[in-house]
């Protein structure tokens, strides 16, 4: 039993310092990956950028491809997340959408590369990749116009569609990334606030709830 708790540490401690190497790896391609473009950037050029072999690279990721894929799905992991557990507490409508807008927006403040990234490389993911992505992106504007269309109901909101008003939402803030960048003149907090401002007028509702 002794032999196989160690075994069982050494396992996870390899498994740890193996998603170390993988995430460093992952944070030179978003580097580069943003200031170079997707294509342009070489698997070699990600090497070199942290001192490693080309092998040592393809150890841990496959292919370039792998690398964007892993951007994406980091991106829309963490904006479902948010949407879902906002509409999993069931708050009323204001609130909720305030609290989805304040979140998803920090998130794109906190993670501006990955998305810039997505938006503007979305295109050359694999085909079952971008299949996935999509199904994340048609849950959250699920999940958003719950919120929305509670709130038409019960009067809090007024808009004229609720196709159009979801696009506007999550495009508003989600857009963040293509003016932020830091440092920034406001702090991230600031710029939730008013996110949450602009957003809640762009459904009707002026009054930021306390």
């Amino acid at each position: 039993m002794p032999r196989t708790r160690k075994s069982t540490k050494a396992a996870s401690v390899w498994n740890e310092v193996a998603e170390l190497k993988r995430e460093k790896i992952l944070q030179s391609a978003v580097d580069l990956f943003y200031q170079n473009g997707y294509l342009p950037t070489t698997m070699d050029v990600i090497a070199e950028s942290i001192g490693a072999t080309k092998p040592f690279v393809y150890y841990h990721y496959e292919n370039k491809a792998e690398l964007l894929s892993e951007i994406a799905r980091r991106t829309l992991r963490e904006w479902l997340a948010v949407t879902t557990h906002v509409t999993d507490q069931s708050l009323p409508p204001k609130e909720a959408l305030s609290l989805a807008a304040q979140q998803f927006t920090m998130i794109v403040l906190n993670m501006y590369k990955l998305v810039s990234i997505y938006y503007r490389e979305q295109l050359n993911l694999p085909k079952e990749v971008a299949d996935e992505i999509a199904g994340m992106r048609r849950e959250i504007d699920a999940q958003v116009r719950t919120i929305l269309a509670e709130g038409k109901k019960t009067g809090v909101f007024e808009f004229e569609d609720l196709a159009v008003a979801s696009q506007v939402v999550t495009g508003m803030v989600s857009f963040v990334f293509a003016w932020y960048r830091e440092p920034s003149r406001l702090s991230k907090e600031e710029i939730c606030a008013q996110m949450v401002s602009h957003v809640l007028r762009s459904v009707g509702a002026t009054t930021t709830p306390s």
